[in-house]
Formats: C-alpha cells, structure tokens, sequence
C-alpha cells in the first residue's frame, strides 16, 4: 500500500515530536544518573572524612602515650614504680574537635585506662618447658612443639616437631627455628589450636568487644559473663622486650668497658669495692645475678681476688645492689625476651612461671597487696621476710620491676557519625626516642 505525499507530511512532525522526547529521556535519565553519582560521591565524600577524623583521634591517642611514655622515661620517678602508668593514664582520655579517643585495656574483669604493660605477662620465648606445661590445655606434644620451634637445631624433641612435620603439611611452611615474633605464629606449631592462643580475644587487641560479650549472637563464641577470657594471650607474649636504659633513663654502664673510679662515683663505693666490682665483670663469667645471690667479698674471695690494701671488702649495700642492677649491663643482648615485671604481672599469672616456687610466689603476692608505690628494685625483696639472696637472685633470672613495652589500645570516634577507628600499637622504650614496633588498625 502506497502512501501518499500529504500523509508522509503529516508523519514527520509525529516523529520529531518522538525524537525530542525521546532525548528528553535520555537526558532526564543522564542528570538523574549524575545527581546519584554526586549523590554517593558527597556520601563517600562524608564517609571519608569522618573515618579519617576518627583515625586522627585514635592516632592522636597514641601520640600522647608516646610523649607522657617518653616523658616518665627521661624523668623516672624513682620512688614509684607506677609512674609511668600514671602518667599514661592521665592522658588515656581525649577529645578534639568532633572527635575523641580512648585508651584502655581489659584485665581481671575491668576496663583499666592506660596501656597494657608487656612484661605483665611472660615471654613465651623465654619459657622452660616446665613453666609451657602449666598453661592450660598444654600437651607434651604441643610443649615441645614449641619448644622445638623456637630453638635453632633440628633436632626433635620426643614429642615435638620440626621440619619434616611441616614439609609434609598439606601447604607446607618451615618452622622459624627461632624466637617467635607474635603469638599469631604461635598458631602455626604443630598441634596448636587458634582457641587456646586467642580465647574469647579473637582480634587479641586485649579488650573485650561487644562481639566477644554476647553468647552465641556473633563470632567469637563466649559466655557473655562480661569477663574476657584471653586463653594463654592472657598470660604470655613476644613483646617484651630485655636489657635498654637504666633506671634513670641514662645508658647502662657496661662494667667489662669502664674504670674503678666510673664505678665509684656510680655506686658511691670506695676503691677496693670498685676495683672488686670491675675485676668480677673482666672475667665475664658472671651474671648480676651474682652479685646478688653472694656478697662482694665472698665472691671476690671465690674467684681468687683480694683487696690490694689487703682488707676484707665491704659489702655493697642495698641502695648501693640497686643501683648496680639497675644501672650497669655485664653485656646482655638487647632486645633479648623481656623478664616479668613484678608490680603488674597478674596473681594468676606467676602461678605460670615454674621457676618461681608456691612459697615464694605466695609471700610476693601478700607483701606487694602492702606497696602501693610497689618494688623500685629488685633488691627490695632482700627486705621480705622468708626470701632469702639465694630466692632472690633465682628470681631475678626470671622477674624484675621495669617494663620496656607498652601495647597501647586506642579507639577513635567521630562522635558525629559514631564511626570508630581502632590502633593497637606496641611502643619500646628499652632505647630513646621510643620506637613503635607494630602498628594494626581496625
């Protein structure tokens, strides 16, 4: 069928009436499409911002720490061996504009403002394997596992594991042979559950979280009896860290490497004391621990040293023991495992330290509920009926009253928004400047 000219006429404006409509359309569709965009970019845009607010109050947390950690260092407060703490814990509470921090910690059933202290807990690292069987769960397979991978041979232990357990694996790894760096690694030893190493501390930041306070409602599993339970977490760790700065906050005087007269005006001894003192750090067969366990004439006197005037040597001091101990080195490795810190290691937790008998552990754990500045040293447990220099020095191998490493928790929160930012940052002040070690951000 044909169609005529005047009905051809009649179609165009039809179709260009189609047309318009139809890039009216597509362009409705276009501006609809950019305002969503502009739309979810403001969004983001919002988002961003506010997250980032809330990571600089977090890292605004942290900064603080540092400075008041590094603060306490340089101007110890001697006769307080919580200063620091206190000091950290003044600023564990912040605000900016439109933000706040706050660091805090969960031990024993509260929430302790503050860092965690690091040698509260023992280094793993540093653990017989008598100490490794009293942790709970513990198996003789899995202690010496651990064992096993910590050393640096590749011989196994009877029930432990070393290479060839591990290249047999279905995704084969290597055992360090080494110290361990973190306790997620721990979960890498043969025969080793995530349970046991995390508990109820699925992220281990050593807070308890609302997903770890409400049953079965989310991962992980817990009791929601608002406790957290850390599994060994709670009582082990790699972070501690051995050796550093004295007392003071001054670098330790190493005794093999200096003069009688250096030790004099350290200690304040007289020449033979110092000349003794620096002779028994020559032979480099003693520990200070020895120094405590023996008085200096006797031990003089066991190495085969006399006083050139001939008289017998005095005994040092305690004030003087406690400057020796807490100022000078014998030449220990830095950055060997870190000792437990007296004042801040748990009840529960010395109960894990094999090397320290129920007697003396019981005794330490009555008299320190009495210091409420705590030990300033060590030597301050000479002073403790029922322990004698011999317990005290067995302790020192183990246990001492500085701590070097801090793990700081801090949530940031853009109080508009309620988003929250979380650093856990491990900070060693075993040298200055302080050094951050680890850094994780949730």
């Amino acid at each position: 069928m044909s169609v005529s000219p005047r009905a051809n006429r009649a179609a165009r404006p039809s179709f260009a009436t189609a047309i318009v409509l139809w890039i009216l359309a597509v362009a409705t569709v276009i501006v609809v499409e950019l305002q969503t965009s502009s739309f979810r970019e403001a969004t983001a845009g919002r988002e961003a911002v506010t997250l980032l607010r809330a990571r600089w109050a977090a890292r605004a947390g942290v900064e603080a720490t540092i400075a008041r950690l590094g603060f306490a260092t340089v101007n110890p407060d001697l006769t307080d061996a919580f200063a620091a703490e206190f000091e950290m814990e003044d600023v564990a509470l912040g605000s900016l504009d439109g933000s706040s921090y706050i660091v805090r910690v969960s031990t024993e059933g509260d929430d302790m403002l503050g860092p965690a202290d690091a040698h509260a807990k023992i280094n793993i690292n540093a653990m017989s394997r008598e100490s490794l069987m009293l942790l709970p769960f513990m198996t003789d397979d899995v202690a010496d596992a651990i064992l096993d991978w910590i050393d640096e041979d590749e011989d196994t232990r009877v029930f432990g594991a070393e290479f060839g357990s591990y290249a047999s694996q279905r995704h084969p790894y290597e055992p360090r042979n080494g110290p361990m760096r973190s306790l997620l690694e721990l979960e890498q030893v043969s025969n080793v559950l995530p349970d046991y190493v995390r508990g109820e501390d699925w992220n281990l930041n050593g807070v308890l979280d609302p997903n770890e306070n409400d049953g079965d409602e989310s991962w992980p599993p817990d009791n929601a009896d608002g406790i957290l339970d850390a599994g060994w977490s709670a009582f082990v760790t790699t972070r501690s860290v051995g050796g550093g700065l004295g007392e003071s906050g001054e670098a330790r005087m190493e005794l093999p490497l200096v003069s009688a007269s250096d030790v004099a005006r350290l200690l304040n001894t007289d020449s033979d004391q110092s000349e003794a003192v620096v002779n028994l750090a020559i032979l480099g067969s003693l520990t200070l621990g020895d120094f405590l366990r023996t008085d200096l004439n006797t031990l003089a006197q066991q190495n085969g040293m006399q006083a050139s005037s001939g008289r017998p040597l005095r005994s040092l001091s305690n004030e003087q023991l406690a400057v020796l101990l807490g100022e000078t080195t014998l030449g220990e490795q830095a950055g060997s495992p870190g000792k437990v810190n007296l004042n801040t290691i748990s009840d529960d937790g010395l109960a894990y330290l094999a090397e320290i008998p129920i007697s003396v552990r019981d005794t330490i754990i009555f008299d320190r509920k009495g210091r409420s500045q705590g030990y300033t040293s060590i030597v301050d447990l000479l002073d403790v009926a029922g322990l004698t220099r011999d317990r005290v020095a067995d302790l020192y191998e183990v246990a001492d009253v500085r701590s070097n490493v801090y793990v700081a928790t801090c949530r940031g929160r853009d109080e508009r928004s309620g988003v929250e930012v979380e650093m856990v940052v491990t900070l060693d002040r075993s040298t200055l400047p302080i050094i951050i070690r680890e850094v994780r951000t949730r």
